[in-house]
């Protein structure tokens, strides 16, 4: 499907799987989108981020060939301040099949670039509506870092449901010059089923609904924080931040810590009282 534009080019966008109806945020048969993968993706479950990544990896192979055929360089940009969102993790893993195709042709791998954002949302966007989102969406900066002229550019998230993400992102790359854009999603929600602002919530939560349910990612080393997680974390009860604390190696208690004083002052100061919790695990001041 061709879609907006960028310069002069035409975006198309593909989706590994479309939701139409309330079944298929309940379906768990051959070919569903499986949606505790996905609750765990958006957490920071690396594992699920690679199974998910094959079938969006194989739709834009199918729909935008070049990207295996095609000497110019695939790109792929990720919006963020400091800590990463789950789509870098999606599109790290869709960017590996890439570049084993491309291999496999004798061409060059693509690489990830950020897309620097100058705040973080505070409201939870996944349940917020389409009028909400673009309004606090409007209200943060976005600078693209890297040179994209010439470039493939693919932009990889999880699910579009109001398409105010893409369109963000999308003007954020406007003054880019690339050769092709796609815009590649695990899921894109339509018809009826696009107007329940609470859809996004619904498929976030369906396996993850207490930050001590990825405890077991962290055990498997398959875990990496995300703006999503880390915001979750601070805003949950204190004993349900103890419990996935406990899990937490020292390194990570320290990340969380650094993830917080990175994401601005403004950020920190509004989780005061959980950053100290956090800070106290950690043994330093």
């Amino acid at each position: 499907m061709s879609v907006d534009v960028v310069g002069a080019v035409s975006a198309t966008r593909v989706a590994a799987y479309r939701l139409t109806t309330p079944a298929d945020l309940t379906c768990t048969g051959p070919g569903s989108l499986d949606l505790s993968d996905y609750s765990s993706m958006k957490h920071g479950d690396v594992g699920a981020a690679r199974r998910l990544a094959v079938p969006v990896a194989r739709a834009l192979v199918e729909q935008a060939p070049a990207l295996i055929t095609d000497p110019a360089e695939p790109i792929l940009p990720v919006a963020y301040k400091a800590v990463r969102p789950a789509c870098w993790l999606l599109a790290r893993a869709v960017l590996a099949h890439l570049d084993a195709a491309r291999a496999a042709a004798g061409l060059g791998p693509g690489r990830l670039v950020r897309v620097a954002k100058d705040a973080v949302t505070v409201t939870d966007y996944a349940t917020a509506s389409a009028v909400d989102r673009a309004a606090e969406l409007e209200g943060i900066g976005f600078r693209l870092e890297d040179d994209l002229d010439g470039a493939q550019v693919v932009v990889v998230d999880d699910v579009r449901v109001t398409g105010s993400s893409e369109t963000t992102i999308l003007a954020a790359l406007a003054g880019a010059r690339p050769s092709a854009v796609a815009l590649a999603y695990v899921a894109v929600v339509e018809g009826a089923l696009a107007r329940d602002p609470a859809v996004e919530a619904r498929l976030n939560q369906h396996t993850v609904r207490t930050c001590a349910d990825m405890a077991g990612a962290v055990r498997r080393r398959e875990f990496m924080l995300t703006i999503r997680f880390l915001k979750q974390l601070l805003q949950t009860t204190p004993a349900d931040r103890e419990a996935f604390l406990d899990v937490c190696p020292g390194e990570l208690v320290q990340e969380i810590v650094d993830g917080v004083v990175a994401t601005g002052d403004e950020f920190r100061a509004r989780h005061a009282e959980a950053l100290a919790h956090v800070v106290d695990r950690t043994g330093t001041t």
